[in-house]
This record gives structure tokens, sequence and C-alpha cells, in this order.
């Protein structure tokens, strides 16, 4: 009896060994990636090929979808939505969505009153964030698609600027939801961007995280960890928005928060408006945070959006 005691105690040590192994083996295969800061200029490369691969026609213009290609390897699908009737300044709107919508933000839109839009699908596809091993599985995939974004983002203004039909006298860059973590990247990056929107979004991707897990992970501890792994393993530390606003000056930024935000906590919120640098502005949308169920925010952020951008020298104004 005692010999099979101290079998069965062994065995439970081994296996307990085994698998503390095998979760420090996982945990570095996906930190290991995100640890290196990335070269998003290399990864951009130059653009090889453009194909447009669908149009159809909206009130007050044209959708066009399109896939770049880079010499790295890199492909971006986005949608161009072009104008009937231009504005003189002919401004350009990018836009990075919630990470389900991707592209599809164009036909969400109202009227743009001139303005030609551009929205980008996110390189990693759609996150599984419903299901938590699904999403484990999807990590490294993500991990690269992220990393993947500002370097689209910035691909894509290369195919833009120089399309004869766009011809843009001004581009803004908008991040929206999911978005608004990554955009101020490419925007510090990139100089023809002459102005960010950040809406609905906030710092510290943690907290974040942490707080859209808290009804499935019960425990304080677990929950915090879990949080961080995943937040690390997407390089939140290299990517955050409070890193990059600061870079954005003497460019103008706008930060639109939503008033009763039930996704993002205000601390994260506070730790992104920390970080600004003048010239911007902190606007409050009513109501909670953008989704395509909620379409009385989205009407309000979209009316937001073009009745700025379609002010010639809007952006002159604010600096």
């Amino acid at each position: 009896m005692m010999f099979t005691t101290l079998r069965i105690t062994r065995l439970l040590g081994f296996v307990t060994i085994a698998l503390l192994a095998l979760a420090l083996m996982v945990t570095a295969w996906l930190l290991l990636p995100a640890l290196p800061e990335p070269d998003f200029q290399s990864r951009k490369g130059t653009l090889l090929s453009a194909t447009e691969t669908g149009e159809w026609s909206v009130p007050g213009g044209r959708i066009l979808e399109i896939q770049l290609t880079s010499t790295t390897g890199l492909k971006v699908d986005l949608a161009l939505r072009l104008p009937s009737e231009p504005l003189p300044e002919r401004p350009l709107l990018i836009m990075l969505s919630g990470q389900e919508t991707g592209r599809k933000a164009v036909e969400l839109l109202p009227d743009p009153r001139g303005v030609a839009v551009a929205a980008l699908s996110y390189p990693f596809g759609t996150i599984p964030h419903r299901d938590m091993v699904s999403l484990m599985l999807s990590l490294r995939g993500i991990q690269r698609g992220i990393l993947d974004t500002p370097p689209a983002v910035m691909l894509a203004t290369d195919y833009l600027v120089n399309r004869a039909d766009l011809n843009p006298g001004r581009v803004e860059l908008a991040g929206i939801s999911f978005g608004a973590y990554i955009a101020a990247v490419p925007a510090a990056l990139d100089p023809r961007i002459q102005r960010l929107w950040l809406i609905h979004g906030s710092g510290d991707p943690q907290r974040v995280i942490e707080a859209a897990i808290h009804k499935r992970v019960g425990n304080e501890n677990i929950r915090q960890g879990m949080a961080w792994l995943l937040a690390t393993s997407v390089s939140a530390h290299h990517l955050s928005p409070e890193y990059w606003v600061g870079r954005i000056a003497p460019r103008p930024l706008i930060v639109v928060n939503a008033a009763d935000d039930n996704t993002v906590p205000s601390e994260a919120v506070d730790a992104l408006l920390a970080a600004l640098q003048p010239p911007f502005e902190v606007l409050w949308s009513p109501g909670d945070h953008v989704h395509p169920k909620r379409p009385d925010t989205i009407t309000y952020i979209t009316e937001l959006l073009f009745e700025r951008i379609s002010v010639p020298g809007a952006v002159a104004a604010l600096r």
C-alpha cells in the first residue's frame, strides 16, 4: 500500500513538473516573437501590385475592393469609397475600425460629404475573443497580424496618395475601437497623415483585456496573469497608443471617448489622456462604446468625423 502511494505521489509530481514545463514552453513560444522592437518600415517594403477585386455603386459614389501586395509579402485588403463629387480640398480619411468590421466599415457610413474614405481589414482576420481556447490557438497569427497593421496602413497610404482619381490634398487617419489601439503607430511614423483620430480607445491594453475577461475568469490573480500574457504576446508594450501619441505633434490629434463606455475602463482612458501632447482635443460622445448594433453611436461618430473633415483648412486651424 505504501509502495503504491509513493508511486502515485511521484507520478503526480512528475505530471506537475511536466505541465509546468509545458506551460513555460507555451509562454515562451508566445512571448519571444513579441520581445524585439518591430521594424515597421522594413516590413512595409515597396508596393508590388494593386488588384481591384470588386466594384459597386452607392449613393453619392462608388466602392472599390482592392488587395495590395508588398515586396515583403505583406498583403493588405482595403475598400475605397470614392465620392462622385469630391470636395475641392480632396480630403481622404483612412479608417482602422473594429476588428470584426475591417474594410466593411465603408458600407456602414452615412453620406461622407464628398470625403474619400478607405477602410482596411486587419492582416490577422478576426480575433475569436468569445472562445478562449480558439483565441489561444490563434495567438501566433494574431501576433503577426497586429504587428503587420502599422506597415499595412503605411503601404495603403503609399497606394492611395498616388491614385490619379483620388489625388488627396489632405490625409487623415481614424482608429476606432480596436483600431484606436494601433492607429497612433503609423500616424507617428508617417508624416503624410496630417491628423489622427482615436475614437473609443484608451491606453493600457492589459487593463482593458482584464476587464473583458472578468466574467469568465473569477480568480483575480489568474485573470491578471492571463491579461498580462495576452497583452504582452500581442506586443502591447510596442504598440499601445500612450507610447506613440507624443510623437504626433505638431500635427493635431482628436480623442473621442464614450461617456458611458462599458467596454473600456476609465483608468485605461486616463492612461491615454495623460500621454497627450498639444495640439489635441478631447471630446465625449453620448452613450456606450461604438458597435454595429448601436446605429445611433455610429451615426454620431461619423457625423462628427465628416463635419470636421469637410471643413476647408480644418487641420491647419487646430495648430
